[in-house]
């Protein structure tokens, strides 16, 4: 089989396209803008794709897609024959699932092509992506400051860049994964990650962890410190490796210091969190008190001293424990959706609800146990792969992938990341990941 040859032409607009998309995925309203962007990418890369080297790729890659296959066609047939509004659940999965699958597929088109370059050094294309992320960040920054130049104040808790600190923290978590993977490899003086000055990493790692700290999102900051703990422990092992147990343990006794002094500022600028330990017995108590149905006219529970709960910890808790009882009484799922909690509680109580604010209840409503268990071994396939590859052949992508999809499972714990574009950035991503990291004599094997 031939394949069309790609002209440069073709080439910049494709991979503009998946650069813009990147970009443009987290800012609000800008759906007909993804759209276009991703057709256009995808349609570029079709056009220059080499099918039996895409055919070799995906054996290397086989068990990812494999488990995602089955998880597709059980929420296909979930949705036709158990679902409790197959209509609603087939448009989910059209607008959601679908979606997010062809972003996958963008993404691993995209890797395939770069790796098909004979002259081009793949991390020039992972600095790319990088920097498009530090550019959102810097931006994010930049909108704060001009709040604090026009009010007096900084822009605390919002973020008109992407519409919601959910979304903010999302990206960083991810830029900052990508940062810690290449100042890792410098560290332990191997070739460096992204085609970066020194300082202008430091710069971006910086800027990274003040655009988490002015987002005020908790969750987000969980996902830094669990990041750090990863991070300090490859340091440690590596430098042991190297320079010997006494310079690893310096080395990373600085690095728990910075990582703490970033977590003690969270902590203290965030009054919610020292609540949290009050709000949990309370909050899981949804029998008594019954506001997390409709937040918006109840009165929220108050903590020993008197004061109110945390609305958005009571609200997580809350929503959490009332999600496991319903994926007790709906095992095989209700149907898939990105608010499939809604559509389960709205079939007992008087509820005004959205999502769960939990990736995994919200696909465990929706999917059921099955679906747990095939998302839970797909992203534990990811994770392993990336390790091994790592370990091997201590390829950064691998590492970068290792930390983005084990952040990205346990963020899944406590936010609804599995949804809108935040779940085709994953499958973008991911399936990018996971292809450029294919080891070297194999990706001989896949460009013959």
């Amino acid at each position: 089989m031939t394949y069309s040859k790609s002209t440069p032409m073709i080439r910049i607009i494709a991979y503009f396209s998946c650069l813009a998309l990147l970009f443009v995925w987290s800012l609000p309203g800008s759906i007909a803008l993804r759209h276009l962007l991703m057709f256009v990418g995808l349609l570029t890369l079709i056009r220059m794709t080499h099918w039996p080297s895409l055919a070799t790729t995906l054996r290397h890659n086989l068990w990812p897609f494999i488990w995602l296959l089955a998880l597709t066609l059980w929420l296909i047939a979930q949705a036709l024959f158990i679902s409790l509004e197959p209509s609603w659940s087939l448009s989910e999965l059209r607008g959601q699932w679908g979606k997010g699958i062809l972003a996958g597929a963008l993404g691993l088109l995209f890797a395939e092509q770069v790796r098909k370059e004979k002259n081009l050094d793949t991390t020039w294309i992972s600095t790319a992506l990088v920097a498009v992320l530090i550019i959102q960040a810097a931006l994010a920054v930049g909108q704060s400051l001009l709040h604090w130049m026009k009010h007096g104040e900084l822009l605390r808790e919002q973020v008109p860049l992407t519409g919601g600190k959910l979304e903010m923290s999302y990206i960083l978590n991810i830029l900052l994964a990508a940062l810690s993977v290449d100042l890792l490899f410098r560290s332990c003086q191997r070739p460096q990650f992204l085609r970066l000055p020194m300082f202008v990493v430091i710069i971006a790692t910086l800027l990274a962890l003040f655009a988490m700290y002015l987002a005020g999102a908790r969750n987000g900051v969980l996902g830094v410190l669990f990041l750090s703990i990863s991070g300090v422990v490859l340091y440690l092992f590596e430098t042991r490796r190297i320079h010997g147990l006494r310079h690893a343990v310096g080395g990373s006794v600085l690095l728990l210091l910075v990582v703490t002094s970033f977590a003690f500022a969270s902590y203290r600028s965030d009054p919610r969190w020292q609540s949290f330990i009050e709000t949990i017995p309370i909050a899981w108590d949804i029998d008594s008190n019954r506001t997390w149905l409709d937040s918006s006219h109840g009165t929220y529970p108050t903590l020993p001293d008197g004061k109110f709960v945390d609305s958005s910890a009571y609200i997580r808790i809350a929503f959490i424990h009332a999600g496991l009882r319903e994926i007790a009484s709906y095992p095989l799922g209700i149907g898939y959706g990105r608010n499939a909690f809604s559509h389960a509680i709205k079939q007992k109580e008087d509820a005004k609800l959205g999502h769960a604010h939990s990736g995994w209840i919200d696909l465990g409503i929706g999917g059921g146990i099955p679906a747990l268990i095939l998302w839970a071994v797909f992203l534990g396939s990811l994770i392993l792969i990336a390790g091994i590859r790592y370990f091997r052949y201590t390829d950064p992508h691998a590492l970068w992938l290792l930390f983005f999809g084990s952040g990205y499972a346990g963020r899944m714990i406590v936010d609804s990341v599995n949804r809108d574009h935040m779940l085709q950035i994953f499958f973008f991503l991911s399936f990018y990941l996971i292809t450029i990291s294919i080891p070297p004599d194999r990706k001989r094997n896949c460009v013959q």
